[in-house]
């Protein structure tokens, strides 16, 4: 091996342990923690009786992470039901942020889609709570609008 070969080496060797120290000390990700909480609700309509459909759920962190990289609304994990009282148990991760917040939509056209360009009719909404949830929880949802997102609700406007 020649001398330029073994100081390409040696040059390449430093530098790749540099760049896997300075990977490793920026790394100040959170360690992992989850918390098992169960979700009972019951779902309404803003006006009138609800209506026969599947309802779909998305949970969210209410905040994520802090500072700089602060943001509302990081995604927890899906389910539905066919029934407007419902019960659902999933882990909540506490090292992703606080508070919880549930996007809720009825599919009422049963196609399985939320909206669409040329069917806007599935009702919706965002209810949340800001302290971090534990063990078991109650909450009323109320659908309010058609085809709203959940960051159409939160954050709120100022």
């Amino acid at each position: 091996m020649t001398m330029t070969n073994r100081c390409a080496r040696a040059t390449g060797l430093v530098l790749t342990c540099l760049l896997a120290a300075l990977v490793s000390s920026c790394s100040n990700a959170p360690e992992e923690a989850f918390t098992t909480v169960t979700l009972n609700g019951e779902v309404k309509m803003s006006a009138g009786p609800m209506v026969p459909g599947t309802l779909y759920f998305r949970l969210y962190n209410l905040e994520s992470l802090s500072g700089e990289l602060q943001h509302p609304l990081n995604e927890i994990e899906d389910f539905q039901s066919d029934s407007p009282v419902f019960t659902h148990t999933f882990e909540y991760p506490l090292h992703m942020g606080e508070g919880l917040a549930i996007h809720a939509w009825l599919d009422v056209d049963g196609d399985g889609i939320f909206c669409t360009p040329s069917k806007r009719l599935d009702p919706s909404t965002l209810e949340y709570t800001e302290s971090t949830p534990e063990g078991e929880i109650n909450m009323t949802i109320t659908l309010t609008d058609n085809c709203r997102a959940a960051n159409f609700f939160y954050p709120p406007m100022q």
